[in-house]
């Protein structure tokens, strides 16, 4: 999957949706998957593991009729043309956030014509995002699982290769069972000096290639 900074991605492209709001919804839809496509009754063998394969996944689909949601936050296939979206950008995570922030404002915007408090009415939009009504998603436990989902923390970038930093040295006293590790004696150097094959001058002359590989 993607690596993604998701904050600053959904600041960025849906500015108009909570950041813990918007991960509770993508971590529902798609696992934070941004190649991740659900069939309408039916089910792939396994998900797309790149843009390629996911844009040539959704045209067979397309071509065969299936209906079909696609992306980190499950655009259905039949929005694609409302919000200007494509096989392509379809899958492009700050188009599709993009797009979940507009559906899921619409669904806000009209369940706060029936709904005085707040959350309750970002819960009956909720329901409305997954379902297209204000009951579907309670019913089917959608909502409750949203938010559920919004008490996890919203994912950052990966630390895939950890930072450069010193061994730290362990204090020890005097009286520890643990010694500090002594430098060898000269006749032990010499002694192993002895037994190691000299290098010749003209070998001597060749560079030392590392043992690090960046």
């Amino acid at each position: 999957m993607m690596p993604l900074d998701f904050l600053t991605l959904t600041q960025q492209c849906a500015p108009q949706i909570s950041p813990t709001t918007m991960a509770a919804v993508v971590r529902a839809e798609s696992g934070f998957n941004p190649y991740a496509i659900g069939v309408v009754h039916g089910r792939l063998m396994r998900q797309p593991s790149s843009e390629a394969e996911a844009m040539a996944t959704a045209h067979s689909l397309s071509a065969s009729g299936w209906r079909f949601s696609v992306g980190l936050a499950q655009i259905n296939r039949a929005n694609w043309p409302r919000y200007g979206l494509t096989e392509r950008t379809a899958f492009d995570p700050c188009r599709n956030l993009a797009a979940c922030a507009a559906i899921l404002q619409g669904c806000f915007q009209l369940a706060r014509r029936a709904h005085a408090d707040e959350q309750a009415a970002l819960r009956a939009s909720l329901s409305c995002y997954a379902s297209g009504d204000f009951s579907t998603g309670f019913r089917s436990g959608y909502v409750e699982r949203v938010v559920n989902d919004a008490r996890q923390p919203v994912p950052a970038t990966p630390v895939v290769v950890p930072a450069i930093a010193p061994i730290p040295v362990i204090p020890v006293t005097s009286d520890s069972s643990v010694s500090r590790i002594q430098p060898k004696r000269a006749t032990d150097s010499r002694r192993e000096l002895d037994r190691r094959e000299l290098p010749s001058p003209e070998r001597s002359e060749e560079p030392v290639e590392s043992a690090v590989v960046f």
